[in-house]
């Protein structure tokens, strides 16, 4: 009986050990299969609005605005659950104001546009100029501010699992760009196409150097701007050997 009891208290103590690990890695399996099925999706659907509209995303934005673009856009997803109308600059009732959907940085901290901001701060999405909207699965789909014509552009970023946790820039959230061609490219990916003006938050790097726009240490959200380069060729921004979605996830 004695023995028994030692052989069941062992399984218990390994149970312990491994099971949370294989609950993570699950996790992070399932989010990886998120983001790949996000991508595709968004491919599909700039495709398709090139075919339906006669034009690109990047060129309706350019001439129309991205808000615009964005109401267009949601035409291609199979359903739209709903759509929040809150974004840069939107007030309630008492003044104040009021963010669509804020995101924290690899370090659970929330991020503004260089410093630290709280959940309600109008800056802890990098595509605020639109409303967004939430797709058929409950992704949240949003665009930035419109391109110079013949530019790539706007940003769009999605929320691959919703409204659900954990809620951060390069684990559930990402940012992608419109081309000129009609296809959609991680922000930061080069292209012939892109624009750069002194300011990261176009859509090109100066020097190609994104190994530090996704990084770790999250002082700001410009340091997870092109983590979704990694995260689609499963790639460490700043260790060959090792991998994203394992590693880099969870901080090694």
């Amino acid at each position: 009986m004695a023995e028994v009891l030692i052989t069941i208290g062992l399984i218990g103590i390994v149970a312990a050990m491994t099971i949370p690990q294989l609950i993570k890695n699950y996790q992070i399996k399932v989010l990886q299969t998120e983001f790949k099925k996000a991508y595709a999706d968004l491919n599909t659907a700039s495709k398709m609005f090139q075919v339906h509209n006669g034009t690109t995303v990047s060129d309706y934005a350019a001439n129309a605005g991205s808000m615009a673009a964005l109401n267009l856009f949601k035409k291609e997803f199979n359903a739209v659950l709903k759509t929040n109308n809150n974004r840069y600059e939107t007030v309630d009732e008492e003044g104040n104001e009021v963010n669509a959907k804020p995101y924290k940085g690899k370090d659970g901290k929330w991020h503004g546009w260089g410093t630290l901001a709280n959940k309600n701060s109008d800056a802890s999405s990098c595509c605020d100029t639109t409303q967004f909207f939430f797709d058929g699965i409950g992704r949240t789909i949003s665009f930035d501010d419109s391109p110079q014509s013949g530019k790539n552009g706007p940003k769009v970023c999605i929320d691959i699992n919703g409204e659900k946790s954990p809620n951060i820039y390069g684990v559930d959230y990402f940012v992608f760009l419109f081309t000129t061609d009609g296809y959609v490219i991680p922000w930061g990916q080069t292209h012939k196409d892109n624009k750069y003006d002194g300011s990261i938050w176009v859509n090109s790097i100066p020097n190609g150097d994104i190994t530090k726009y996704c990084d770790n240490t999250m002082k700001s959200m410009e340091n997870a701007l092109s983590c979704a380069i990694y995260a689609m060729s499963n790639t460490h921004p700043q260790d060959k050997h090792k991998d994203y979605w394992h590693d880099f996830i969870n901080g090694r």
